[in-house]
């Protein structure tokens, strides 16, 4: 999908007409229908303020994300640790990892609160 096109469908989601987006970034509406229709590319400042206007990120406006917000959630010590090992192994222990993860997941979502872990 194209900056225009992903530009356009949150403007659409929002109710915000490309008119609005214009006058308040201080943009010539000819400029915002010419990203739409992708018939030219915004500068990265202009970029960085459309995705900040419409709340997602540039990533997500160029395409090379489908998450259109990341969780602005800080990390402690130990989530930091466990991410960089993640990052650091095979695309395999990935794997690995995320099915471990996820049956972990499933196995606390099972058991009543009630119940307590078996030792």
């Amino acid at each position: 999908m194209q900056i225009g096109t992903r530009i356009e469908t949150l403007l659409t989601e929002l109710g915000i007409p490309q008119c609005r987006l214009a006058y308040d970034l201080n943009l010539a509406p000819n400029t915002v229908n010419g990203y739409i229709k992708n018939r030219r590319l915004p500068d990265c400042q202009t970029l960085s303020q459309i995705a900040r206007y419409l709340g997602t990120n540039v990533d997500y406006l160029l395409g090379n994300t489908d998450i259109r917000v990341y969780p602005h959630l800080p990390l402690n010590e130990k989530e930091t640790h466990i991410l960089n090992l993640y990052r650091s192994m095979s695309p395999e222990q990935q794997h690995i990892f995320e099915e471990l993860c996820a049956a972990l997941y499933e196995h606390g979502c099972t058991r009543s609160p009630a119940t307590p872990p078996s030792v």
